[in-house]
């Protein structure tokens, strides 16, 4: 037995105390006055004092008084007795730690009971309440472990302040700790039994709410917030129900959830997941569950929620994440904007051009082998009977990400001098500058460009607008400089606005034009032989004739073309045999039909009988 004066030799998980002097015995202790003979060399030292009973590796939770490893014992001013008492140290206070467990130990608590313990702690704490996890005897000691730091700390409080029915107060000690565990086929088939129960088949649904605390489980850690031992749970998960729709994660103190990933290529199936009163501190935290189709999910209770001061915005970050929501934290959602669709729904085929309109497309065939040979040619000044007037044009240049601009083959010198980049040209006067005015500025302008062989049979082409009023042409391409040493290719899109003018034919009154490097993908495939899809320009069109004869016409067969037929005649001046030849021709499309008479009024090849009424 250690004498009064001596030190405590530190207590170790299986070390019991030979003999507790706080018991009652028939030998009362001998007061003794002797003069203390070991001239100051012992500290007095508590049998109560926590440093003792600290574990290698625990956190200290900042004892209370008495409790704290840097206590210093009593001893008078050179050792001597009668000296004035030292002042009291100061009392400290609980510091939560970082993890949610928190260890209990009771020293001497192996005298009492385990239900006499525990009624005189919640006697204490009452009305609180708290579940003693895995509570044993160790050596003299009782302990048990809490995971809730509130309860945590009114225990912390509670030192001391309790006592028993034999007149000593209760020792209560509380550090930050958590149990450690062995994940063998043991521990493995106890979690997969407390599953099983767990488990509604009927909705495909697994709830693990707190599943540290099921009574199946009360002789070893399974708490969830452990990744290994949430990982050994996902586990057995898809071993045993892979189709799972629903689980509820709710109150397991998970924090950092990055592991539970592996959740989306092992559980495809799951569309409802409960994450409620955990410790996620952030939005962010859920990017690695992304890839999971959940149309329900909750998170109240997390801390994350709460930095959100505005509902919406939370809903809608949230949504961002996981578009399919359809209810968040118990709550309805309003149908998503979006253009969502279905997985069983296949995606048309990719094509290369794309018409509003399929009467359009004689024209476009027509305006583009025309454009685009005069823009080949030695000479550009033609290109000023396709412009009109007032026409603008602006043209700008950039290059692609990542892209090797010391190449020589690849520096666009040429363009990016001229480009009309509003992201980088802020200044109004300077933009005013850079954008060409008239038909004689924009003519002026393309002449000066490097000359060029346009890759026709390339041309990825949409017709978006096509009205008696206005056309929108945009495509896309690449062609070849060919006055350039190397003959670099370039990428570019462009977007013609076409209206009609006064002689009866269309000008171009909008250009917009873009220029780039290619990518290797275009560079591979430039001036190919051949495209997958029907090419909007593969041979020059031939332009629909009028016939100069006019041929008996059959009979309208309603009021609709009765209709079409009146307002062409009214709006070209034909007569009837005529307009009716035109509509007949573009198989009673009107737009069609006045679009091809006013392209081959402007030519001149509408014989004067067909005004004749």
């Amino acid at each position: 037995m250690p004498k009064r004066g001596g030190r405590l030799r530190n207590w170790k998980p299986n070390d019991h105390f030979e003999h507790d002097d706080r018991s009652h015995s028939n030998n009362t202790r001998r007061v003794s006055f002797k003069t203390n003979t070991n001239k100051g060399k012992n500290k007095f030292r508590s049998w109560n004092d926590a440093s003792q009973l600290l574990l290698d590796g625990d956190i200290d939770m900042g004892a209370s008084g008495g409790q704290g490893p840097n206590r210093k014992g009593f001893r008078t001013r050179g050792g001597r007795l009668g000296s004035p008492a030292p002042r009291p140290a100061a009392r400290k206070k609980f510091i939560a730690g970082l993890l949610p467990w928190y260890q209990v130990i009771i020293p001497y608590g192996a005298k009492h009971e385990k239900d006499v313990i525990l009624r005189v702690l919640l006697s204490y704490l009452s009305p609180d309440v708290f579940i003693p996890h895995y509570y044993k005897i160790n050596g003299n000691a009782a302990v048990f472990y809490v995971d809730d730091v509130k309860i945590a700390e009114k225990l912390f409080y509670a030192d001391r302040k309790i006592v028993m029915s034999d007149g000593f107060k209760l020792v209560v000690i509380v550090r930050n700790s958590v149990p450690n565990v062995v994940i063998d086929d043991s521990m493995k088939e106890k979690m997969k039994l407390a599953m099983a129960k767990r488990y509604n088949a009927a909705t495909k649904a697994l709830d693990l709410t707190k599943f540290h605390a099921d009574p199946d489980l009360c002789d070893i850690f399974c708490a969830l917030f452990r990744p290994m031992i949430m990982l050994a749970a996902i586990d057995i998960i898809a071993e045993n129900i892979p189709d799972l729709e629903a689980l509820n994660l709710n109150d397991n103190k998970l924090h950092g959830i990055e592991h539970l990933k592996i959740m989306c290529p092992k559980l495809k199936n799951l569309k409802i997941l409960y994450l409620g009163d955990n410790r996620i501190p952030f939005l962010g935290s859920m990017d690695p569950l992304k890839p999971l189709p959940l149309v329900e999910l909750y998170l109240k209770g997390n801390p994350m929620v709460k930095r959100f001061s505005d509902h919406d915005i939370y809903v809608s970050d949230v949504r961002k994440k996981f578009p399919k929501l359809v209810r968040l934290d118990g709550v309805d959602l309003p149908p998503a904007i979006g253009f969502d669709v279905s997985d069983e729904v296949s995606l048309p085929p990719n094509k290369q051009w794309f018409l509003i309109d399929q009467g359009g497309q004689t024209l476009v065939r027509d305006f583009l082998t025309q454009y685009f040979a005069i823009y080949d040619s030695d000479s550009r000044q033609p290109l000023l009977e396709a412009y009109d007037e007032t026409a603008m044009l602006s043209m700008a240049s950039t290059y692609l990400t990542g892209d090797m601009r010391n190449a020589p083959e690849n520096k666009l010198n040429a363009y990016i001098s001229k480009s009309r980049n509003i992201m980088r040209i802020t200044e109004r006067e300077s933009r005013r500058r850079y954008l060409k005015i008239g038909k004689l500025q924009v003519v002026s302008f393309l002449s000066d460009l490097p000359k060029t062989k346009h890759d026709l049979l390339g041309f990825a082409v949409d017709l978006p607008v096509f009205t008696p009023g206005m056309i929108v042409l945009t495509m896309n391409g690449v062609f070849r400089e060919t006055n350039v040493n190397g003959n670099p290719t370039r990428a570019f899109h462009r977007t013609f606005v076409i209206v009609p003018n006064s002689n009866g034919g269309f000008s171009i009154t909008n250009d917009m034009l873009f220029v780039t490097n290619t990518t290797r993908e275009q560079e591979s495939k430039a001036f190919s032989s051949g495209t997958p899809d029907q090419p909007i320009v593969p041979q020059p069109a031939q332009v629909v004739q009028a016939p100069v004869v006019p041929t008996p016409q059959p009979a309208l067969h309603d009021d609709n073309q009765r209709m079409m037929l009146n307002m062409l005649g009214q709006q070209t001046g034909m007569n009837e045999h005529w307009s009716i030849n035109c509509l007949q021709e573009t198989g009673w499309d009107y737009q069609r039909a006045l679009f091809i008479f006013n392209q081959l009024q402007s030519e001149g090849k509408i014989p004067a009988e067909a005004f004749v009424k």
